[in-house]
């Protein structure tokens, strides 16, 4: 038995796909009980030796600038945060070589892949993306020098120091910025809408707490009156633009599946409106001494709950055959957000701020459970083959 060897066919389709030659050798990997078969990867090609280069030189020649730039103000000493600080700089400096370096990679990796997740990334959705995870290192980077000034207030370093300090923090952008762009997929978009909204609603929570930002309701975050609005206010633009990349994305790869067109395609238009109205959220803040701002404000927030209560009450008939599974998830989380509108509505026993948290959580649950569950789909429809074991 220990001598016996196995065989598996590889179907014409998928030895295509991948542009497998004949005898070329793969690498096999055993997790959870699943086999995975991989393409080697050639050491000489590119890795992370070269990646490694492109994160350490412009780290340095920013390092370069930086120390140039405080020698020439004739500063010795720099400020951990604050204006003309090394946070500030790291922020600048340090989104300009994000930029660059994620944009290079994502490019290089959407024209040499043979991987379906690039080729669907369409290049309409290539600013999208390139401006959204921008403005998350943006968003990170302001969350990170926003905890770190509390921790270390006042600290000052020598100018040696801090530009040590600056390339350590320029090099670490750098790294995980190209390792983004290299490895990007829709479950990585879905996961980085998620850590998007989280963050920058509980960092602009955090940030007005003292202003007890719950006496109010949660677009409070978002007006004149609070610390920071536009933290929030940034934060529904740039999920809105993850959204309609995520969108656009998934029902390009539907296609191959076959679903009914109608359905499909008002499912996709009552996604697309959902980001359009977070998006709105977003841009008009809810000022109520300018009544035209408070008003579309409303009119944008109500018709995202419009949206979402839409394709809860209808996911049976958008999507034909959906697992039974997911409707009583569904069916769960629209009872659930019927019956905290009543407790607020009905019988007063939410607050406002209280309810807008209470749906608001469901309804992105319900959101983001939609999108994994297409994106299994999708998977299962254009990446599942089966295939044969043979014993020689």
């Amino acid at each position: 038995m220990s001598n016996q060897k196995y065989h598996i066919e590889i179907p014409t389709e998928v030895a295509k796909k991948i542009k497998l030659k004949p005898n070329e050798k793969l690498d096999l990997k055993i997790e959870n009980n699943a086999i995975l078969l991989e393409k080697q990867i050639n050491a000489d090609s590119i890795g992370w030796d070269v990646s490694y280069w492109w994160s350490v030189i412009p780290a340095v020649i920013m390092s370069v600038i930086f120390f140039v730039y405080f020698m020439l103000q004739k500063t010795r000493t720099i400020k951990f945060t604050g204006s003309y600080s090394i946070a500030t700089a790291t922020i600048v400096l340090g989104l300009i070589s994000g930029l660059i370096l994620f944009s290079i990679f994502f490019i290089k990796a959407r024209n040499q892949s043979v991987n379906s997740i690039y080729r669907n990334l369409y290049w309409r959705n290539f600013p999208t993306i390139i401006v959204s995870f921008t403005a998350i290192l943006l968003f990170s980077l302001l969350g990170i020098f926003w905890v770190l000034g509390r921790v270390f207030m006042g600290v000052s370093f020598g100018i040696y120091t801090a530009t040590l300090l600056f390339l350590i923090f320029q090099m670490i952008i750098n790294t995980v910025m190209i390792l983004l762009a290299e490895n990007i997929t829709p479950t990585m978009l879905v996961d980085v809408l998620v850590i998007t909204i989280f963050g920058g609603v509980m960092i602009s929570m955090l940030s007005n707490s003292n202003l007890q930002w719950w006496k109010h309701n949660i677009s409070f975050l978002g007006t004149n009156k609070a610390v920071d609005s536009w933290q929030f206010n940034l934060t529904f633009i740039f999920a809105a633009l993850l959204m309609m990349a995520l969108v656009d994305y998934l029902f390009v790869s539907i296609k191959p599946l076959k679903r009914p067109l109608l359905q499909t395609q008002i499912l996709r238009f009552l996604l697309t409106i959902l980001a359009i109205n977070a998006m709105c959220v977003g841009l008009i803040s809810n000022n109520r001494q300018i009544p035209w701002m408070h008003l579309w404000h409303d009119i944008c927030a109500w018709s995202m709950a419009l949206d979402v209560i839409i394709l809860i009450g209808g996911i049976r008939w958008l999507w034909p055959g959906i697992s039974k599974n997911f409707l009583r998830i569904s069916d769960t989380l629209g009872i659930l957000i019927v019956f905290a509108s009543v407790l607020f509505k009905g019988v007063h026993y939410f607050s406002l701020t209280a309810y807008e948290i209470f749906a608001s959580a469901l309804a992105f649950s319900w959101i983001m459970m939609l999108f994994q569950y297409l994106l299994k789909q999708i998977n299962r429809g254009t990446h599942e083959f089966v295939v044969e074991v043979k014993q020689d």
